[in-house]
């Protein structure tokens, strides 16, 4: 990934945490040979929120603390009362066994044996799977809008405010091979200092390339004067971005022009 597009998209957005990748470490020997930090009794929401600060860690089976985060990237075979959802059932969460079912369902384990995982600043990757961004509400609705310039209508989202991070934000998109919005949860928040603003958003490592670009296209059209200015204080020099900050210029107003011009033309037709 280049990294002069991951940190143009990070001043874009004004990102506080940084774009993080996630490598699965299939084999013992992928995970020896992770240049990782070695995190022990960590939870994947610690692991996501050290990463965001700038660390590269690692951990496999025997350093994870939360059982739930194995079960869904692959760490350990997941048990029928697991899969089944009446063990979520007999929690209280939900009204029947059915619906209990079905949460757990869109969990989306990863079927596949996973012997550890590395998680880490994306540009410090040599490689990932999986591509992950923690912020704002605005900050997700920016991401989402660079996705939807290149691939259209999210299809895959789900979110049910459990499990935010090991499932929402690394195996359904893994499985699904598509983006996915987190709404965070409870054991996140606590586990992954996470504020109560902040939310999550994934994808598939090939997808990022095209969302990253789409962002920074998008920053004249949907943004208006008042986030632009914020965006030129973030600047180190005004077009740091690729191009010119445009005021007085967005989606709105190049609506506007086009119907003026439908006007005029349905005006000639009369």
């Amino acid at each position: 990934m280049e990294e002069r597009k991951i940190q143009q998209a990070v001043k874009a957005l004004g990102l506080k945490r940084q774009i993080i990748g996630v490598r699965f470490l299939v084999f013992r020997q992928d995970y020896e040979a992770s240049k990782g930090e070695e995190m022990e009794k960590s939870t994947l929401c610690q692991l996501v929120l050290w990463a965001g600060d700038g660390k590269k860690v690692k951990a496999g089976m025997e350093n994870l603390s939360c059982r739930n985060g194995a079960y869904a990237v692959g760490m350990c075979s997941v048990p029928e009362e697991e899969k089944s959802g009446r063990k979520e059932f007999t929690s209280g969460d939900y009204e029947s066994l059915a619906v209990a079912r079905q949460i757990c369902e869109n969990k989306q384990f990863i079927p596949q044996n996973i012997y550890g995982i590395e998680i880490a600043p994306l540009e410090k990757m040599g490689e990932a799977d999986i591509v992950m961004m923690i912020g704002t509400a605005k900050d997700i609705m920016r991401i989402m809008q660079g996705y939807v310039r290149y691939y259209g209508v999210a299809k895959n989202v789900v979110t049910v405010g459990k499990c935010g991070v090991c499932s929402e934000l690394i195996s359904r998109p893994f499985m699904n091979n598509d983006i996915n919005v987190s709404l965070l949860s409870r054991c996140a928040r606590k586990n992954g200092d996470y504020q109560k603003g902040e939310m999550g958003i994934s994808m598939p490592v090939h997808m990022v390339n095209s969302v990253l670009t789409g962002i920074l296209e998008t920053v004249n059209l949907t943004e208006n004067n008042g986030p632009k200015r914020e965006i030129l204080e973030r600047l180190d020099y005004p077009e740091e971005l690729g191009f010119s900050i445009r005021m007085n210029y967005d989606y709105a107003i190049q609506g506007m022009e086009y119907q003026k011009y439908c006007a005029e033309c349905m005006k000639e037709e009369q």
